[in-house]
């Protein structure tokens, strides 16, 4: 059957074609053959069809077979280039071959000529092969690359600490949250063992989330502790061969102090609510025999009208009473839904009702209470509930501050409250300054003070939310909350609230009328 052949020949002699289209045709082959014998010729075909074959006379009167296949290789060709000549040494032949001409054939042995083509194609398909797949290498590689890249960004970019270890436990790679955890270069990470970089890890031996994996061949989960007291949630994914092994590990680990914190907080914040509800239902039971006692002692008072010792005991009574009914009205005031919008609150009534129901404590702690209110404050738009719970927050830090420095009755365990009026470009605010000469405030733990759950009270004397609450309570109302401290000296607690604008009616919902 006759194979089909393109074939380019480069050749000024007719009789020389003819023969070489008589040689291929006895061949097999199929010819679509053009000759041309000038280098403009030449171009044009190469530009106008495409080619399996070029076969060139060495010698040319204008010119010669190399500069032929230079042209193929500007072109960027890749064909079987055969050189025929009826006269080429040895020396030319080889500097040809050196050039890139494929092979050489004698005119007086043309019977090479056919098994050379037929090789030569062989190769040039080869050739094609090759260049095809080294394409699609590069062109894989450069996907990997471009993959490695997206994905080492989106793993670096993972908050969650994520690690690389073999069997050995040795770090094979790490994401740039480990590092920075560490406070470690990444590239500093690899070949270190998995103790030496978290030394204080609670998980040893068959604890270890990432050693149980490896036997397992199973994801694995566990919770550590470090000695920063801060609490881990790891999960560690196998990662296996072809062969079903695991070779090496992924440990994730994730900070859950503060969910463990916050799933505590809701528990005791549910806690209170219960026992707020309780309390209400006690106060309004202790309401009843209050009265009746009040109401009891006045008859006394109204018997012994006559009879000064009696009335005075009496007076005692009913003065009691009154205090005991006022503390019950505070707290239930305390306990009460709070509405869904601000009101004008006097800043003096809030700061009663919170010294009501803790002025006994102070005084019962021997702390010397000086309040000094400026008359006629305006009064701050605000939710009184949330206010009051600031106001007793910072008395309660206050308390604990004087009773750390002073354990006894001292002149110098002094609790001060002042109030104020100041203006700033953004209007006028009521300021409320709560001054405690106490053990005052580490200069580098000042900073922190406002963030949630931090405490410098000790395991079970504090949440650390009171300051961080207080904070966003003072912020929603618009006003400022700042702390000044010197370490054993003292603590000052200022807070800033907007006063009310001229003409606000009495529960006018927010974002209406003089909101700020």
């Amino acid at each position: 059957m006759n194979r089909p052949l393109n074939v380019l020949i480069v050749e000024d002699c007719e009789d020389d074609v003819l023969l070489l289209k008589r040689h291929l045709r006895q061949g097999g082959y199929l010819l679509h053959c053009c000759s041309v014998d000038t280098a403009s010729a030449l171009n044009q075909a190469l530009c106008e069809e495409r080619w399996d074959v070029v076969i060139s006379d060495y010698s040319l009167p204008s010119f010669t077979a190399i500069d032929v296949l230079f042209m193929l290789q500007k072109k960027g060709l890749d064909l079987p280039f055969i050189i025929v000549s009826g006269a080429i040494g040895e020396e030319t032949a080889v500097s040809a071959m050196k050039a890139g001409a494929h092979d050489y054939v004698m005119k007086d042995n043309l019977a090479r000529l056919v098994p050379a083509i037929e090789r030569e194609l062989r190769e040039a398909v080869t050739r094609q092969k090759r260049r095809e797949s080294e394409e699609a290498l590069k062109e894989s590689e450069q996907e990997n690359r471009e993959m490695s890249q997206e994905f080492r960004a989106l793993l670096d970019n993972i908050p969650d600490s994520l690690t690389l270890l073999d069997p050995a436990m040795q770090v094979v790679w790490s994401n740039l949250s480990t590092a920075k955890l560490l406070n470690r270069n990444p590239k500093d990470l690899a070949n270190h063992h998995c103790s030496a970089l978290w030394p204080e890890c609670t998980a040893r031996g068959d604890d270890c989330p990432v050693r149980k994996c490896f036997s397992s061949c199973q994801v694995e989960k566990g919770v550590i502790r470090t000695e920063d007291e801060r609490t881990w949630g790891v999960r560690a994914f196998p990662v296996s061969n072809r062969h079903g092994q695991v070779v090496s590990v992924i440990k994730m680990a994730s900070d859950i102090t503060q969910q463990i914190q916050l799933r505590e907080e809701a528990s005791r914040a549910g806690q209170l609510a219960s026992l707020g509800e309780l309390a209400a239902g006690v106060a309004h039971e202790i309401n009843n025999p209050i009265n009746g006692i009040i109401n009891y002692a006045q008859i006394l008072a109204d018997h012994f009208a006559d009879d000064a010792d009696n009335q005075e005991i009496v007076a005692e009574i009913i003065g009691e009473g009154e205090r005991v009914a006022n503390i019950v009205k505070n707290l239930l005031d305390f306990a009460k839904a709070r509405p869904e919008f601000k009101n004008p609150v006097s800043i003096e009534d809030v700061l009663a009702a919170s010294l009501a129901l803790t002025k006994s404590q102070l005084s019962r702690d021997g702390i010397k209470l000086l309040v000094d209110m400026t008359p006629d404050l305006p009064p701050v738009l605000a939710h009184l509930q949330q206010v009051q719970q600031v106001v007793l927050n910072l008395i309660s830090n206050a308390r604990y501050a004087l009773n750390q420095k002073y354990p006894t009755a001292d002149p110098e365990k002094i609790f001060h409250i002042e109030s104020e009026t100041c203006s700033s470009p953004e209007g006028l605010f009521v300021r409320l300054s709560f001054l405690d000469r106490g053990v005052g405030i580490a200069p580098e733990v000042l900073p922190k003070v406002m963030d949630p759950f931090y405490s410098t009270k000790p395991s079970g004397a504090g949440t650390g939310l009171g300051l961080s609450i207080s904070h966003g309570i003072i912020k929603d109302h618009g006003g400022e909350i700042r702390v000044f401290s010197e370490q054993g000296q003292y603590t000052r607690v200022v807070i800033d609230l907007p006063a009310v604008a001229h003409g606000w009616q009495l529960g006018q919902p927010e974002g209406r009328g003089g909101s700020r």
